[in-house]
């Protein structure tokens, strides 16, 4: 108990360590404001125009009712327009997309902002072409909208995500304890001393567990101020935060208590968490629907980012309960081994 106090005090009274703070918030913060339009961007469509014009006899213009009547059902005005202005339609803003209908079938014009609307025009005129009924147009819009997934906006992905990032970043915090060891030569003492492998493991193990998680909720709270985060399952988003900082703090002691090398365990903590980060989604959130599923397995990251996002827009995540089982397993395996590295040190 005498270990983890002296420890505790040791690590509190470095001041180095507030930049973890600091950088989570203002990191949070800029890309928070770099990213605000891309992440406001949904993949549900509203009402939308739809410009339209037939060629002089135009053999699908008889299908001008039917396109109608599916317009309406669908919340799509509809707007007839003269043969081949679709360009100055989209440019003067008259239609959001733009049909042009000839002989040879329909082209499909939009401005870059109304791609989804324009995919979703292009499937109701190949559906009428090819003798869909309005019925199953509207049947197929309904399931479309429904089942699309809710976009955080950009404060509330950059605020799980580097609160998750700086979680596992806050490791390095034990190297305050391991460089004091080494320049007091506290080693040789627990060489010779009484203390158990398991003592001198939690010395290192709590009081990192404690400022990690101190640090941790500070900037939850800072940024939640500051961002107008709102939480929708907060109890859940905290004890999964908990564990992350406790298995943060168990692999960061396995990692000092083997290397045993300040410079180098940084060095190689750092490396595997930018593997982590940038496999993760911390980094870039549309990694999520690009990389294998197999390569974000290797990702406490990935686990954590995953369900704190969507626990927080869905209202739930199938990465819930991985995540507290990946944190629980990594703490309960990083224990003993860090134990058998602390034995290890004493007998070498």
């Amino acid at each position: 108990m005498i270990l983890i106090k002296n420890n505790l005090k040791l690590m509190l009274r470095c001041k180095p360590i507030i930049l973890i703070l600091l950088c989570m918030i203002m990191v949070t913060g800029m890309l928070s404001a770099v990213f605000k339009d891309m992440m406001t961007d949904n993949l549900e469509f509203g009402n939308f125009t739809l410009g339209y014009s037939f060629s002089q006899g135009c053999v699908y213009e008889p299908l001008q009712p039917v396109l109608k009547s599916i317009g309406k059902e669908n919340g799509i005005e509809l707007m007839a327009l003269a043969d081949g202005s679709s360009q100055n339609a989209i440019q003067s803003g008259k239609a959001d997309v733009f049909a042009e209908f000839s002989d040879d079938g329909c082209t499909v014009y939009a401005s870059q902002d109304h791609q989804l609307e324009a995919s979703v025009v292009e499937m109701i005129i190949s559906s009428v072409l090819s003798g869909a009924s309005g019925t199953q147009i509207k049947e197929y819009l309904t399931e479309y909208k429904i089942d699309v997934q809710p976009m955080p906006d950009s404060q509330m992905y950059y605020t799980v995500a580097y609160t998750v990032y700086f979680v596992w970043c806050s490791m390095i915090v034990l190297g305050v304890i391991t460089s004091a060891e080494q320049k007091n030569k506290i080693g040789r003492r627990f060489r010779t001393s009484p203390a158990s492998s398991l003592s001198v493991y939690l010395s290192r193990f709590v009081p990192s567990a404690i400022v990690i998680t101190g640090l941790m909720f500070a900037g939850i709270a800072i940024c939640t101020a500051l961002f107008h985060i709102e939480w929708k399952k907060m109890p859940l988003c905290a004890l999964i935060l908990l564990l992350g900082c406790i298995a943060a703090a168990a692999l960061a002691t396995v990692l000092f208590s083997l290397i045993r090398n300040v410079i180098v365990c940084v060095v190689f903590g750092y490396c595997l968490l930018m593997f982590w980060g940038f496999f993760g989604g911390s980094f870039c959130p549309y990694m999520w629907a690009t990389f294998a599923d197999k390569i974000c397995d290797y990702s406490p990251i990935y686990y954590m980012t995953r369900s704190l996002v969507e626990l927080n827009t869905s209202g739930s995540s199938q990465f819930t309960l991985p995540a507290l089982l990946l944190l629980c397993g990594m703490t309960v395996v990083c224990v003993p081994l860090g134990m058998a590295a602390v034995r290890f040190g004493k007998e070498n």
